[in-house]
């Protein structure tokens, strides 16, 4: 869990967390100008010159990849891209932002160890590289971005999950779901939910953490949406902001 840094000037921050209500009606409509528009593009910080570096860094997790392909829509849609293209937004936001940033991956892979016996623990393997580079990362928070399914068709929007084991958790997982709803699911009605040992990463990280099911390929408007460029810009766009509110929240 990091601390509050008073010493450290939230200007940028707090400015972007504005923007991220200014631009609300784009999110309506208007996507694909979210990464012209909405996010500096001269190579600025966004942060005051001759400040403290930043007490965090955000670890954003590209659920699967691989082998792994996670679920799948019916139109054959694999969760793995969807996951793995969010985070890269969500990526380049938060670097332009000034925000620092580690990805567990930048490819279409697992991140078991190639010259281990992994015949059989692949997953297992994988999972537990994930952990390691949240482990290893000074003051990280730790975004995991998924794509869910059910067997009905009927279910629809995005959820967040939330480690049980940093107070911060559970905070990061409802500013998500509330901006997610303020920003783009207005007929969201989900809840954050604690997670349960079976989430392997949740139960395992004492850093603030969540794992975030951005929608149900299980529902064909919704994969429909997923397949494109504009609508997981706008899911980015969403993660950013609410990103950028926390951090206000627990440095100001």
């Amino acid at each position: 869990m990091f601390k509050k840094n008073p010493s450290f000037s939230l200007h940028a921050v707090a400015g972007f967390v504005l923007l991220c209500g200014a631009f609300a009606a784009i999110l309506g409509g208007i996507a694909g100008e979210l990464s012209s528009t909405a996010i500096p593009t001269d190579g600025g910080s966004g942060l005051d010159a001759g400040k403290e570096p930043l007490p965090y860094t955000v670890v954003i997790d590209a659920g699967h990849g691989g082998e792994d392909g996670g679920t799948q829509s019916a139109a054959g849609l694999e969760e793995k891209t969807v996951n793995l293209e969010i985070a890269r937004m969500l990526d380049t936001m938060l670097r332009t932002a000034g925000i620092p940033t580690v990805m567990t991956r930048t490819e279409d892979i697992l991140l078991y160890d190639r010259n281990a016996n992994y015949k059989g623990h692949k997953k297992m393997l994988d999972l537990a590289a994930r952990r390691q580079i949240a482990e290893k990362t000074e003051g990280a928070i730790f975004i995991s971005i998924h794509m869910n399914a059910f067997p009905e068709e009927k279910y629809r929007g995005l959820q967040v999950f939330y480690s049980p084991h940093d107070t911060q958790s559970q905070a990061l997982a409802q500013t998500v779901q509330a901006e997610t709803k303020r920003l783009l699911q207005p007929d969201n009605q989900r809840k954050i939910k604690k997670a349960t040992s079976s989430i392997y990463l949740l139960d395992r990280l004492h850093c603030p953490a969540i794992l975030i099911e951005c929608g149900f390929l299980s529902n064909s408007k919704e994969a429909a949406l997923l397949e494109t460029e504009e609508y997981r810009q706008q899911l980015a766009f969403v993660l950013f902001c609410a990103v950028m509110s926390h951090i206000s929240e627990y440095n100001a």
